[in-house]
């Protein structure tokens, strides 16, 4: 039926949602100010809608902004309604994407922050209106936040012209000294190539493809839901979705049915993804991603790979356990509680073990990831595992990963060389988040880890 969300559609709604989180304020003034103008007046079904996807994408989970979700949540429905029987959820979406249009054909023509619902989607958009070209506005912007428009009215003294074109002179035969040294010297080369390589670049450097196994959230829901875990067995096997007794009888048959057949990720998964194909494919590298449901054991026998998330929503982390590991995880929690990071031999200044906390200075809250970097099952490629106890963790984790300059500072703390790919080794990542948004991240520590002899 016209209007519904697909899979395809809704997963590439999330992936656009991109950075929107980090002008929560904007977008949440000027939701305000939407719900109360003359468009939205005497509507508040369209007003609470809109309210409630808008603030689900910011805080909440995507696939949350799902019809039957929203049925659920907003309007009071069953878990299982019959969507099809029932179509207050289409029916309001429609009402609230005419009635956008009419606020930005009025009072919100010239607002600088827009939110969209596109159609077949429950997921808002959100555009940013640029200031025209020359406008002090768009000085100001191209000069970043810490750019004062006074600092426009700053002139350097006129230089003569002989003075100057000395200067150009002088600056023309640097370039084409570097220029000959990047060409004829080896080690200028390196040196430069080592001070942007990216650790994903450093681990995967003679990788001639490259997949990225995104987590699926489906097995944690059915984990939350049953209060139990899964083994690697039981999701290889798909023994998982066997629909318990429980289902039967809270009568979620149909929940069940919607649930276990469809491939849920979630967007910080997706973010990092599309970070990593971006800018690899940008090098010419052959990268794809994968759902963990459509993965097998033997898969992993051979080709590169860089699972996301810890063994709870991606199971084929338990394939490479690390044996003697410095930060293995400790014992399984119930289901929805982090997991935690044990540090068997601190060094000065480090933790014994790495959990979930408050920052009592900031008031943030203080998240941690794993990242491992090993052998494939053949040691024949790599496989870069990255395990956050949160979403916005193994998100943040992703960035680090992708950072410019990280792979030298990591081998200036191994006492590596400079050059060659990185050895098999484990870290991890202290993450600062704010309202479930990851802020900051840095290295909490790192060690080397011997290789393991090949299977026979």
């Amino acid at each position: 039926m016209s209007g519904r969300a697909d899979d395809t559609t809704h997963a590439a709604a999330v992936a656009r949602l991109g950075a929107a989180s980090r002008h929560e304020a904007e977008i949440l003034a000027h939701l305000d100010e939407i719900v109360n103008g003359e468009a939205f007046k005497g509507s508040p079904r369209s007003q609470s809608f809109l309210r409630y996807v808008v603030e689900t994408s910011l805080h909440g989970d995507p696939a949350d902004l799902r019809e039957r979700c929203i049925g659920a949540a907003l309007f009071g429905r069953a878990p299982d309604y019959d969507t099809a029987e029932d179509a207050i959820v289409r029916v309001t979406a429609s009402d609230v994407r005419k009635r956008l249009l009419q606020h930005y054909g009025k009072e919100g023509a010239q607002a600088k922050v827009r939110i969209g619902l596109p159609p077949g989607s429950y997921v808002p958009e959100f555009t940013f209106q640029t200031p025209h070209a020359g406008s002090p506005a768009a000085s100001h912007m191209a000069q970043g936040p810490g750019h004062s428009p006074a600092q426009d009215e700053i002139r350097l003294p006129a230089r003569p012209k002989r003075k100057l074109q000395f200067a150009v002179a002088v600056s023309l035969v640097a370039m084409a000294v570097l220029a000959l040294s990047w060409k004829w010297v080896p080690w200028a080369r390196s040196l430069g190539a080592a001070r942007s390589e990216s650790l994903i670049e450093a681990a995967f450097r003679n990788a001639p493809s490259l997949q990225v196994v995104v987590a699926d959230d489906t097995l944690v829901l059915i984990q939350v839901l049953l209060g139990r875990r899964f083994s690697l067995e039981e999701y290889e096997n798909l023994s998982y979705l066997r629909q318990p007794e429980l289902v039967q009888q809270k009568e979620l048959q149909r929940f069940w049915a919607s649930l276990s057949t469809r491939q849920l990720t979630n967007i910080g998964d997706l973010q990092n993804a599309s970070r990593l194909v971006e800018m690899l494919r940008a090098r010419k590298w052959d990268v794809s991603v994968r759902h963990a449901r459509q993965m097998h054991a033997r898969a992993f026998r051979s080709g590169n790979y860089i699972i996301l998330g810890s063994s709870v929503s991606n199971p084929w982390a338990a394939l490479f356990p690390v044996r003697g590991a410095n930060f293995p995880f400790g014992e399984l929690p119930p289901p929805g509680l982090p997991e935690i990071i044990l540090n068997r031999r601190p060094l000065p200044g480090e933790p014994p073990q790495f959990v979930v906390h408050k920052d009592p200075e900031t008031g943030r809250k203080i998240t941690y990831a794993r990242v491992v970097l090993t052998d494939n099952l053949t040691q024949t490629g790599r496989v870069l595992l990255v395990e956050g106890q949160s979403m916005s963790a193994t998100e943040m984790a992703g960035q680090f990963l992708l950072r410019d300059g990280a792979a030298p500072s990591i081998r200036r703390l191994l006492m590596l060389p400079s050059s060659g790919p990185l050895p098999n080794l484990e870290m991890v990542l202290k993450v600062a988040e704010q309202n479930e948004i990851g802020e900051q991240v840095d290295l909490a520590a790192v060690r080397l880890i011997p290789r393991r002899r090949a299977a026979l």
